[in-house]
């Protein structure tokens, strides 16, 4: 079962998304640096946190779904295939992965255009679902589609595609419901298990540096070898 923007442009105007979009935001703020002057691009679903007032861009994949952003007359939103993106290389300081690496059909591709697009040493922010939450185990909210994955799996993929994870975030451990009063007691309950069930969290971010530079293997060369060719050049003299 698949999801498009359709979706989560419903899902964004329901009474649900009152409740997790400020952990998104939370979540954000914590791992965004102060990038005033520089440019960001969303990537997936990004128009609740988009900032239309600051040097911000959406790109939507292509078997999602777009939209306009801000508006039909100043759009900034663009839809692509998520292997081939329409920017120049080192075009952007930050990119923002949103309701996006979990629905990817190709997250290896997705992130190689990640790599290509940000400037060297630029910052990659990816938000998912956790796979130890219970909010991957319904379909009542996008979290509950595509592909979740816990902290060391979207450590690993990031590091696999030249990315060096350096801050982690998480958010959402209340659990899914509609009741007036649990909704009463969630912020309480987000607030113990924040620290007693951090691998639960429904959500998991991490932020990543572009590595420019890699290091490269000292070939080894052993004592025998060392001497023999000491040896032979002594006879040659």
């Amino acid at each position: 079962m698949s999801i498009d923007v359709v979706d989560l442009k419903e899902f964004y105007q329901s009474s649900t998304a009152n409740d997790i979009t400020p952990i998104f935001r939370e979540i954000l703020k914590k791992l965004r640096a102060c990038n005033k002057n520089g440019r960001s691009l969303f990537v997936g679903f990004g128009v609740p946190y988009a900032d239309q007032n600051k040097s911000e861009f959406l790109l939507m994949p292509a078997h999602i779904g777009v939209f306009a952003w801000p508006d039909s007359k100043n759009n900034r939103t663009l839809l692509s295939y998520e292997d081939e993106w329409p920017f120049a290389d080192h075009m952007f300081d930050e990119i923002i992965i949103l309701h996006g690496l979990e629905y990817a059909q190709n997250a290896g591709k997705l992130l190689e255009e990640c790599y290509r697009s940000l400037i060297p040493e630029g910052r990659l922010i990816v938000i998912v679902p956790n796979r130890r939450s219970i909010w991957v185990r319904s379909d009542k909210t996008p979290l509950g589609f595509g592909q979740p994955y816990t902290l060391t799996q979207l450590s690993k993929i990031l590091k696999k595609y030249d990315f060096i994870p350096i801050d982690v975030a998480r958010g959402l451990y209340s659990l899914p419901s509609k009741k007036s009063v649990y909704n009463i007691w969630s912020w309480f309950f987000e607030l113990i298990a924040s620290r007693a069930l951090q691998k639960f969290s429904g959500l998991v971010g991490v932020v990543a540096i572009k590595r420019v530079y890699a290091g490269i293997p000292v070939r080894k060369v052993s004592k025998e070898s060392r001497v023999t060719i000491a040896q032979a050049q002594t006879t040659a003299c």
